[in-house]
This record gives structure tokens, C-alpha cells and sequence, in this order.
């Protein structure tokens, strides 16, 4: 083997050895080495990606569900500035990441040589920890390979979760002439120990006889799976009205503190005034504005940040009690054992309101003969199957689940990408998602969302995972109907809105998925049950209008500060 097949080899036989088993490969010449590596690591699980962007985005999935990062690998140039919109994303939401990219030896850049760019420190300061160890050659030692490999994935998950960049230079030949068997391991892998996050003694205590309070509040941000145990139990033991985002794992199921429709309770000046003690919040932002804008309102209340990373996590940059720890630690500061005994009657005014509101939204959207974006998401909740998951696309829909779905007694594991809140790759992120929970997947996304990511449904018809695509398509950007740009007739159309005259049939029948376009509620219980049955892949299309969606979400609002 030659030094580049050495490198390659040992890098990826050490970071399948630190647990590392999902490899994102997209093809080109100068990754060579690093892509016949994975290949025939055994251990090692690749998977094709015509599209860089695509690959970062299914990586991104990947590390959401499982919490272990993936490796992306591609050529140089511009192969890897595609990695970057999801290496941001990554970086916001604290995933972690590894992205390989290879790169043409230092005596071809800043000569004009084909594909080559400067590729150092090309993702800036969305990465936790960047290595270039420039070309291998016959002085390279195994350790040393092993060494740097250990040391990037200690950094995408310690101390703060998030990208890594490693950028290899290769010369030619990529591969020796002939096929040879890999070098001998020689080296032992190196062992990582990660420090374990908790409060100090004095901390604790304080934070105990805080929590003491009787008009407490809980808000649950995203969080990752590895943390529902454990806030699951802080909370039951806190007993406070708990708000719950939809991507925080609680937004469904049986939690009997939960108060639903949170966002909409909040219309009213008679629940914004109720003010808390104390306000603690778990993990990351929240969707809904009117929970940002009541945090930054109480001001007299005692406010408290958990989450396991060091950055910010209070657009408002309010005073508060910012608290970093890993998950688990939370179970020292409420023991099952230990649940504090505050008053009720707080959290049962909560949840009476709660239950009165729910009431209003079935009479509202259910019983009368209303078919929109809402009807439809409220449907889609009510209905989709236990042991499915549900994947939700910025702007519209997600706000849509998380203001206005009802509850289920049964968990939803829903998710979404609420770093950056883009609208870019997001059916790569949830293919990537439903291979890391191997959950049949629901998609919800807007029209937009999808053709800006459309070739991403060669994942969905490759994935081994059903996949159902539900497309809400109303001709453009809904969500700007809810604006106050709406009101500049001369520009609003073309510049904002920006319809585009699509329907996907046809894209369903170039990628050879099942289609369903139902027009109405009957339709639409049918399209839900024969996809989610068919244990295939499928796209649903459902034409919506949106100055309907807009009106119908103006008139509930209105109807809950008069009546509810």
C-alpha cells in the first residue's frame, strides 16, 4: 500500500473503533483513497450521495437519531462548500459531524490547477476542531493517524457537540498499481474518556430551594433523545406546568403536566398575566414566539437556562441562571425519591385552560367544514401510527403542528431543523433521520421546501426505511400571507410569495414513488391510511390555498381573545 492507502485505512479503521459506523460518500476522483478505505472496512456502513449537500443533510438525520456522529467523504474543489449549509445546521443545533473532504497537494494550490480551491479552514467558525496533516508520505506512522482520528471525535462531541473538519491532501498515484491487502495493525486504538457535567454541591442546593416554589413553569426545547429519561423524570417530580416545543420529544404522549395549545393560551391577556415565580427551561429555543416574548415580559420572574453546551440560549437576553450539564445530572437534582411537594393549584388552573382551549380548536377545525393546512396537520397528528415518526419542514408547517395539533395519548417522535431554520435539504435530513431510528417516516413539508431539495427523493425511493412525503403545496411561500409584507400588493406577489405554477405527479413518477393528490378531508384520512400501509415509499400532494390558510388562522385567533 501507499501512503495515501496507509492514511486512509488507518483513519477509518480508528473511527469505526471510536463507534463511528455511518459513512456519507460522494463520488469524485482525488477521495479516492479514502472512499476505497470505507468500502472495504466491513465494519463500516457507506451509503452513496450523488449531492454533497444532500449527504450532509442525511448526516445530520443520522446523528439526531442515533446521537453518534456520521462521516461525510468527497473530492476537492467545490464538493465540500456543499457540505456547508449543513455543517451551520450542525453547529447551531450541536450535532455532531465529522466531514473528510480530500485536496490537491500544497504545490497545486494558488497555480490555477483544476478543481483546486483553498479549502483551509473553509467552514470558518461553524466547526469545533480543524486538521490538515498534509500529504502522507513513507514516514507516516500509524499512531499518528490514530492519534488525530481519536481526537476528532472527542471534539464533535466534547465540550460542545457539533462539526468537525478534517481536509486531506493527496498526490497521484491515489492507489498503489496493484491491489494489495492492508497494512498490519500494529498500532492499539486509543480509548476516550468524556467528563461527566454536574452541578457543584452549593449550586445544588440553591438550585433545590428555588425549585420550591408553587407557581413554577417548565419550557422544553429541542432535546436530544439521550435526554427524555431524565427530564421526563425532572419534570414529573417538579409538578409545574410544563410547555413543551414540538421537536422537545414531549410535545405528545401522556405527560399529565403538560399544558397544550400553550402558544395559543397566550393570545390572551388573562394567561399572560399569570406570571410564574419561577421559569425553568430545558435545551434549546423554542418555536414559538409568544413563549420568547412572555419569557422577556416577567420580568419580576426567577428565570433558569439548562442545557449540556455553553452557548446562549435567550435571543431576549434576559438576566437568568444559565446552567450547563450533561442530561443524566438532572436526576441529582430531583431524585425520584426526592419529588418536591408543591401546591396543585396552580398547574390545575393551567391544565382547566388547557382542556377548555382543546375544546374550542376540535369545535373549530373538526366539526365544521373547514379543509386547510390546519385540517389537514390535525388530521395528520390524530392519525399517524405509533411506531411512525414525523419529520416537519420550516416555515409554515412546523408552526402549524406546534401551535394548533391536539393531543395524543400516544408518543409522536417528531423533529425538525430548527438550527438555522432553513428550508434547504430537509428530505435529506429526514431519510437521514428514519435510517438512524429505523421508524417508518412521515414527511410534512411546504412546496418550496421540497423543490429546493428535490433531488433528494432518490433517497426516499432508495431508502429501506417507508418514507411518506406530504407535501402541503399552495404555490409558493405561505407563511408570507401571515406577514406584514402582505399589504405591499406591488411587490408582495412576485418578490415574496414568489409562485411557481408545480404540481409533483410527474417528479413522483420519475422517482417511482406511489402518488396520492387528495381534495378533501374523506380523501385525505384515505391517502394517510393506503401510504402508511403499503410499506412503501409514496408522496402525498395536497393543493391548499393560501389567503384561506391565512384567514382561517386570523379568524381562530380573533375568535380565542373574544370567547376562550
Amino acid at each position: 500500500m501507499n501512503p495515501n492507502e496507509c492514511l486512509s485505512y488507518w483513519l477509518i479503521e480508528e473511527l469505526v473503533a471510536q463507534g463511528i459506523t455511518q459513512f456519507c460518500i460522494s463520488p469524485g476522483s482525488r477521495s479516492t483513497p479514502l472512499t476505497v478505505a470505507a468500502a472495504r472496512n466491513h465494519q463500516a456502513n457507506t451509503q452513496i450521495f450523488l449531492d454533497e449537500r444532500a449527504a450532509a443533510y442525511f448526516a445530520i438525520g443520522w446523528a439526531r437519531a442515533t446521537d453518534q456522529a456520521a462521516v461525510l467523504i468527497c473530492t476537492s474543489g467545490t464538493a465540500g462548500a456543499n457540505f456547508y449549509p449543513a455543517i451551520i445546521e450542525a453547529s447551531v443545533e450541536h450535532i455532531p459531524l465529522l466531514a473528510i473532504t480530500a485536496d490537491r497537494p500544497p504545490e497545486l494550490q494558488l497555480t490555477g490547477a483544476n478543481q483546486t480551491v483553498d479549502q483551509n479552514q473553509m467552514f470558518g467558525s461553524h466547526i469545533r476542531w480543524f486538521y490538515d496533516p498534509s500529504c502522507p508520505d513513507h514516514t507516516l506512522q500509524e499512531s499518528t493517524v490514530k492519534s488525530w482520528a481519536a481526537q476528532a471525535v472527542l471534539r464533535s462531541a466534547y465540550p460542545d457537540p457539533g462539526p468537525v473538519h478534517i481536509n486531506l491532501p493527496f498526490r497521484e498515484p491515489f492507489l498503489s498499481e496493484k491491489h494489495s491487502d492492508p497494512p498490519k495493525v500494529s498500532s492499539p486504538n486509543f480509548q476516550l474518556g468524556v467528563p461527566h457535567q454536574k452541578l457543584a454541591k452549593d449550586d445544588l442546593q440553591a438550585l433545590r430551594k428555588i425549585l420550591r416554589a408553587d407557581r413554577g413553569l417548565v419550557t422544553l426545547g429541542e432535546l436530544p433523545v439521550r435526554a427524555y429519561s431524565s427530564v421526563g423524570n425532572f419534570v414529573e417530580n417538579l409538578n409545574w406546568p410544563v410547555f413543551a416545543d414540538t421537536t422537545s420529544g414531549f410535545r405528545f404522549g401522556n405527560l399529565t403536566q403538560r399544558i397544550n395549545l400553550a402558544d395559543q393560551l397566550l393570545l390572551q391577556d388573562h394567561w399572560r398575566k399569570a406570571v410564574p415565580e419561577v421559569w425553568i427551561h430545558l435545551g434549546n429555543q423554542f418555536i414559538s414566539k409568544r413563549w420568547l416574548q412572555w419569557w422577556k415580559d416577567c420580568h419580576l420572574t426567577r428565570k433558569i437556562v439548562v442545557t449540556n453546551h455553553a452557548e446562549r440560549q435567550d435571543p431576549s437576553q434576559q438576566p437568568h441562571w444559565r446552567l450547563q450539564l450533561d442530561w443524566d445530572a438532572l436526576e441529582e437534582i430531583l431524585p425520584i425519591r426526592e419529588a418536591i411537594p408543591t401546591s396543585t393549584h396552580w398547574l390545575e388552573r393551567w391544565k382547566l385552560g388547557s382542556q377548555a382551549l382543546e375544546e374550542q380548536a376540535a369545535q373549530w377545525w373538526d366539526k365544521t367544514e373547514r379543509f386547510g393546512e390546519v385540517s389537514i396537520v390535525r388530521e395528520l397528528v390524530r392519525q399517524i401510527p405509533i411506531e411512525h415518526a414525523l419529520f416537519v419542514g420550516n416555515s409554515l408547517p412546523i408552526r402549524e403542528v406546534d401551535m394548533l395539533s391536539e393531543n395524543r395519548n400516544t408518543p409522536l417522535r417528531v423533529t425538525a431543523n430548527r438550527g438555522a431554520s432553513g428550508i434547504d435539504g430537509q428530505i435529506a435530513t429526514a431519510c437521514g433521520w428514519a435510517k438512524g431510528h429505523q421508524q417508518p417516516t412521515t414527511i410534512l413539508l411546504g412546496d418550496l421546501s421540497a423543490i429546493h431539495d428535490l433531488n433528494s427523493l432518490l433517497l426516499i425511493r432508495e431508502s429501506p426505511i417507508p418514507v411518506t412525503l406530504i407535501i402541503l403545496n399552495n404555490d409558493g411561500g405561505g407563511i408570507f400571507s401571515m406577514l406584514p409584507i402582505s399589504k405591499q400588493k406591488d411587490v408582495f406577489e412576485r418578490f415574496f410569495v414568489t409562485p411557481h405554477g408545480c404540481e409533483f405527479s410527474k417528479v413522483a413518477t420519475m422517482f417511482d414513488l406511489d402518488y396520492f393528490k387528495p381534495e378533501n378531508r374523506e380523501q385525505i384520512y384515505k391517502s394517510f391510511q393506503e401510504a402508511w400501509h403499503s410499506n412503501k415509499s409514496s408522496l402525498i400532494e395536497v393543493k391548499t390555498d393560501r389567503e384561506q390558510t391565512a384567514a382561517q388562522f386570523l379568524a381562530w385567533q380573533d375568535h380565542i381573545k373574544k370567547h376562550v
